[in-house]
């Protein structure tokens, strides 16, 4: 379940509990539903195969300060297949033409998927 729509869960749950849920929380929720935002992950691939693994990535959430982030130390998905799979959407495929090809695995950042996702998709 998404993280603010879960805080909202969890902090209901208690509200209900002590009878104090009110309008106003409903209201919240309507909020957190409709409020579309717009986020940007830039995944880098080992390949242009979408299977390949990820070596890098950054995150761009615009509910939150404009510095790119790390979601964590973890990489936030095993390949861009498993992205799409969470419902990212594929805004722009790396450009083999870019690269060159050789058996070896390349020593820069790997191929560059730029992936989005409205919170409203959340």
């Amino acid at each position: 379940m998404k993280t603010a729509v879960k805080q909202w869960i969890d902090s209901s749950r208690a509200k209900v509990g002590v009878g104090d849920f009110a309008e106003a929380d409903l209201q919240r929720l309507e909020a957190i539903l409709t409020k579309p935002k717009q986020m940007v992950l830039y995944l880098y691939s080992k390949s242009t195969n979408m299977r390949s693994p990820i070596a890098s990535w950054a995150l761009y959430d615009s509910t939150k300060p404009n510095e790119p982030t790390l979601p964590s130390q973890e990489v936030p998905y095993a390949s861009v297949v498993e992205a799409v799979e969470d419902g990212w959407r594929i805004v722009q495929f790396p450009r083999p033409e870019l690269y060159q090809f050789s058996d070896i695995d390349n020593a820069y950042l790997g191929y560059e998927f730029i992936l989005e996702k409205c919170t409203s998709d959340i």
